[in-house]
């Protein structure tokens, strides 16, 4: 699966994605921020990748130029309660403090709340990560409780509380923009033909304005 949004390209993690990933997580500057701090091996990595490979969950690789820079995800997904959680990390340096981050938790939570019956989704933050403290909270999440032992805070997003928080963001990057939304699915991808099986029946049941801008492949 692919998103196409706002100058982005979200693609969903393959195999031959992991390792990459792998190195990523491991990082001291990656690593620092995540209640996980352990080293992950091959082994533990590949047993992660089999586990979210699935209608659930739903990790992308963030590109900007046709270079990958970052990974942003909804998992998780509870679609009888209607909620899921969120995560996003930038690794390459250039785009930190840039909008890309922006566009990409745009991109993302516009199809999420959109296209599924979502109505909220959850953040966990640690205690120590200010910056995602204040982008969260710029994107309409609000914060819950502490959790991880008193490590960190989950912070709450709904559907409602997102629209009325990102309006001028969203003015202002469909602008520069546009506001079309392609979605792409391989076909001999398994898992892919049920993403969009999924997706389809969703799609079905919105109004044209909702639609407004949507192509699926």
């Amino acid at each position: 699966m692919i998103i196409r949004k706002y100058g982005l390209e979200l693609v969903r993690l393959r195999t031959d994605h992991i390792e990459m990933i792998r190195q990523w997580r491991n990082d001291p500057k990656i690593q620092k921020h995540m209640f996980f701090q352990a080293t992950i091996t091959a082994e533990m990595q590949q047993r992660w990748y089999e586990s979210v490979n699935n209608d659930q969950n739903y990790y992308f690789l963030i590109y900007k130029d046709r270079q990958p820079c970052g990974l942003i995800s909804i998992s998780s997904i509870d679609f009888d309660m209607r909620n899921a959680f969120a995560g996003l990390f930038i690794y390459d340096d250039r785009y930190i403090g840039t909008d890309v981050p922006v566009r990409a938790s745009l991109s993302i939570l516009d199809v999420f709340f959109t296209f599924t019956n979502l109505e909220s989704i959850y953040a966990k933050v640690r205690d120590s990560n200010l910056v995602a403290h204040l982008y969260n909270t710029s994107l309409g999440f609000k914060r819950m409780k502490k959790i991880e032992l008193g490590q960190g805070y989950e912070y709450c997003l709904k559907r409602e509380n997102y629209l009325q928080a990102t309006a001028l963001l969203h003015k202002a990057t469909q602008q520069l923009y546009g506001d079309k939304t392609s979605l792409e699915f391989d076909p001999a991808d398994p898992v892919d033909a049920a993403l969009k099986k999924s997706f389809e029946e969703s799609i079905a049941s919105l109004d044209m304005v909702r639609l407004k801008g949507l192509e699926v492949i």
